[in-house]
Formats: structure tokens, C-alpha cells, sequence
């Protein structure tokens, strides 16, 4: 679950005595989801919600994790998923980083 890893890696930076200043962004395309980890008044009737669901809760509390809304379209995970428009392999490529071989500068074989 990403929440587990933001907060290993977390704890990961503060042994290595880095500081953290702000709240891991983890973003969601469920507003529901969202909303539960938010807000705790709905606790009453989320009883039989998952303990994993709980720990999510109490890192948003805390503000350690800020749980962001994305649109299900804008989903940059769909590049590694889904058959996708060459506009949005371009897009989502992009937004992490990734280069063509050209880019990069590769020539020759493997």
C-alpha cells in the first residue's frame, strides 16, 4: 500500500537524519476514499472498514500524508496498464521523467 511506503520511506530519510516538511502526497482517483481518510466523523459507520484503511486515517491526521484527487483519466500508473493515445504515452512519460533512446542519445545495438 502506498501509504506504508511513504511512511518506511519516511522513516528511512529521518535515519538518515533528512528532514521531511511536509505532508507525502498520495494521490487518489476515489473521493469516497478520500473523504474517509479525511474525515474522522465517519468513523461510526466505517467499523467494518479494514485495519490498513485506519492506518491511512491516522497518517492524514497527522498530516503526514495528504491524500490528493486526481481524475481517473489523468492516472500517470495507466502508462504501465493500459493501451493508451500516443498523446497520453507522451504525457505520462514525461511526468515521470522518462527519455527516448534518441533523447538520451543511444546508438549501435545492445
Amino acid at each position: 500500500m502506498a501509504a506504508q511506503e511513504s511512511t518506511w520511506l519516511t522513516q528511512l530519510l529521518k535515519d538518515l537524519r533528512q528532514t521531511v516538511e511536509y505532508a507525502i502526497p498520495l494521490y487518489c482517483d476515489n473521493q469516497s476514499a478520500i473523504r474517509l481518510a479525511e474525515n474522522p466523523a465517519f468513523h461510526a459507520r466505517t467499523k467494518h472498514v479494514e485495519v490498513h484503511y485506519h492506518f491511512l486515517r491516522e497518517k492524514v491526521l497527522k498530516e503526514e500524508i495528504k491524500m490528493v484527487q486526481v481524475k481517473t483519466e489523468d492516472q500517470v500508473p495507466d502508462l504501465f496498464t493500459k493501451g493508451l493515445s500516443s498523446n497520453k504515452l507522451d504525457s505520462f512519460s514525461y511526468q515521470l521523467g522518462m527519455k527516448t533512446k534518441m533523447e538520451v542519445g543511444f546508438e549501435g545495438e545492445c
